[in-house]
């Protein structure tokens, strides 16, 4: 081979080793922003869902708003008032050992809300199962898909669980 050619072929070459080591940066860059994008979406989510909800609740709450999607209402978003007012339900009714709705009235009052609903549970073994218990039950049903209810608190001790959402 002579050297023109061959001086051709190794220029055709550092072309190609500069397209390649592009192309890596190329891919490099993608993944780099891919992380950051994802880590992103991730913190957001996160702060969407106050710390001291569960993955119970949170699958719960998640059940019940893709019933309400597939009703034709919105979905429910948390709230850490509600979800605090959740909580000491569902704490006072595992100290009482007692299902109940009592202390509603106090429960609706520090919502600042002009329209709540509530639902408790008790001894279902996963949120599944206690979306599925309210489900069947006509009144239960009705609170979960309460038209014009925008924010929720869930939340369980124990075997007692509450759901409360508001305006």
């Amino acid at each position: 081979m002579s050297p023109a050619p061959l001086a051709k072929l190794l220029s055709r070459w550092s072309l190609f080793e500069c397209d390649v080591r592009s192309m890596k940066t190329k891919v490099l860059l993608f993944i780099v922003l891919l992380v950051f994008s994802v880590a992103a979406v991730l913190a957001q989510a996160k702060e969407k869902r106050p710390a001291d909800v569960t993955l119970y609740g949170e699958t719960l709450l998640a059940q019940i708003n893709q019933y309400r999607q597939e009703n034709g209402l919105n979905s429910l978003r948390f709230e850490p008032g509600l979800v605090h007012l959740a909580q000491k339900h569902s704490f006072e009714m595992f100290q009482q050992k007692m299902l109940s709705h009592r202390n509603f009235q106090e429960r609706f009052d520090r919502s600042g809300s002009n329209l709540c609903v509530e639902n408790v549970g008790w001894n279902y073994t996963n949120p599944l199962k206690q979306f599925e218990g309210w489900r069947r039950s006509p009144d239960h049903n009705k609170n979960m898909l309460a038209d014009g209810i925008q924010q929720a608190g869930v939340a369980e001790v124990g075997n007692y669980v509450t759901f409360f959402a508001c305006k």
